[in-house]
This record gives structure tokens, C-alpha cells and sequence, in this order.
């Protein structure tokens, strides 16, 4: 594992972040130094992946392998979110909120494990728009959170996705060019700002009903709205400067 480390004024965060993303990451963390800067770190799996960024800046350097998923596990800590999900590690003692849906979250290489402010748009979003016996689709599924909070509200769900790593059993390995014309209700995608400019109009051609996008910063916003119309926006949120929109044909 290496980390690329950028320290960096706090109000420079969201256009590095926005810079960072566009490479081949299997995280972002961060630190707040006693200094009032800020220590952002990207993750890369190997040297070579970590290579294109390293012109933004910052130190790279390894990090001796450990196993980051019982790290993970042990720190993170259950959550609500929204009016009907609740967040746990798998097998944790706590019970499930009176009226609540559990997510048990299976950390891994993959994103989507649950506890970035995206996935928590894409979820409130869900609460309003997903509906019994709609085919439901996540593109850019990683780990599979929405794929099964769409089957706990009824819906019949599939992922997809070009990283097959930890890729749940609704999904499969690929894009949307396999998938039929009008085949599907409702349709997220919580993927940087640029790879949803390029997948919209593959997007609307398998998607009939709803569009639930994120992964973009607010500063990214009004490009993300202009792609999205001549479709309905009826709902737009942001969370943390992540933000998130629902549209509907």
C-alpha cells in the first residue's frame, strides 16, 4: 500500500480532492494538524497506480501491509442515516432501531462501504424515490451498500462495475453497455464528475424513470445539473460539499 500525503490549507480541500480522484485511488483520509493546515492522504495499491498523481504534489511513500479491514472494522462505530437506515460493522451487538433497515457493512478494497457523505445522499434519496418491484440499478456499485438498501425497500436490484474486486452477487463485472435499452426504473451513479459526463448518455438509454447522481463537489454542480436536463431535478442536496441531485424523466 502507498500514501501520497499533501499538507494543505483547509479551504484547498475540495479542489484537491476533486484533483485526486481522477486517478486510480482505493481511498482518501485525513488529518487535522495542530498547525490549523491539513493533512490529506491518498491511497494507492501499488507504486505505479500512485505514479499519475504524484505531479499534484505531496510525499509518497509505502506503508507496510497490514490488515485494513480488522483496523477498519474495529474503529468504525454504528450510525444512522436518513429516516430508515442503520449503518453496522457485521456482527456488531447493537439492535437495530425500531423502523430502521440494517446495512451490515463488509469492509474491502472496493468503495462504497458506507461511511462517505455520498453514499449517505444516495441513501436519503432512495427513502423518497425507490419504490416496490422497480429494477433498480447502481452503476460504479463497489462493495454493493445500495444494491441491498434497494432490495430491503422492495426493489429488484443489480450492480455493476469495472473493478471486480469484493463485488457483491447482484452484480457483475462491466458497464452499462450491457445492459438492455429501458430496462431500468431507477438508476445511481455516485462517480466522480467526469466519468458521469461520459456514461449520461449510455445512462439514458437503459434508465426510464429516475436518476439519483453524486460523487461530485458543489463546485462541480451547475456543470452536473446542466448535463442532467432536459430531465426534471426535484431534488438537490449537499452534504460535507458533496452533493447530490434526483431527476426524473
Amino acid at each position: 500500500m502507498f500514501r501520497l500525503t499533501f499538507t494543505i490549507d483547509p479551504d484547498d480541500e475540495d479542489d484537491l480532492v476533486a484533483q485526486v480522484a481522477e486517478h486510480d485511488l482505493t481511498g482518501i483520509s485525513q488529518n487535522n494538524r495542530d498547525d490549523g493546515q491539513l493533512d490529506l492522504i491518498a491511497w494507492f495499491a501499488t507504486r505505479k497506480a500512485a505514479a499519475p498523481a504524484i505531479h499534484l504534489g505531496g510525499t509518497l511513500d509505502e506503508v507496510p501491509e497490514q490488515n485494513w479491514n480488522a483496523l477498519y472494522q474495529a474503529t468504525w462505530q454504528p450510525m444512522e442515516v436518513g429516516r430508515r437506515w442503520y449503518l453496522a460493522p457485521p456482527n456488531h451487538d447493537s439492535e437495530t432501531p425500531a423502523n430502521r433497515y440494517r446495512l451490515d457493512l463488509k469492509p474491502g478494497l472496493a468503495f462504497g462501504n458506507g461511511d462517505h457523505p455520498t453514499t449517505h445522499l444516495c441513501l436519503e434519496a432512495m427513502e423518497e424515490i425507490v419504490q416496490p418491484n422497480q429494477t433498480f440499478l447502481d452503476i460504479g456499485c463497489g462493495s454493493g451498500l445500495l444494491g441491498e438498501a434497494a432490495t430491503h425497500l422492495g426493489a429488484i436490484a443489480f450492480g455493476c462495475d469495472l473493478d471486480s474486486r469484493d463485488l457483491p452477487t447482484h452484480a457483475f463485472q462491466g458497464s452499462l453497455d450491457a445492459i438492455k435499452t429501458a430496462s431500468i426504473d431507477v438508476g445511481v451513479m455516485s462517480i466522480q464528475a467526469g466519468i458521469l459526463a461520459d456514461l449520461w448518455p449510455e445512462f439514458t438509454r437503459v434508465v426510464t424513470r429516475h436518476a439519483i447522481l453524486s460523487g461530485y463537489l458543489i463546485q462541480q454542480s451547475v456543470e452536473i445539473e446542466a448535463l442532467v436536463r432536459p430531465w426534471r431535478i426535484v431534488a438537490n442536496q449537499e452534504k460535507c460539499g458533496w452533493c447530490a441531485l434526483v431527476a426524473t424523466r
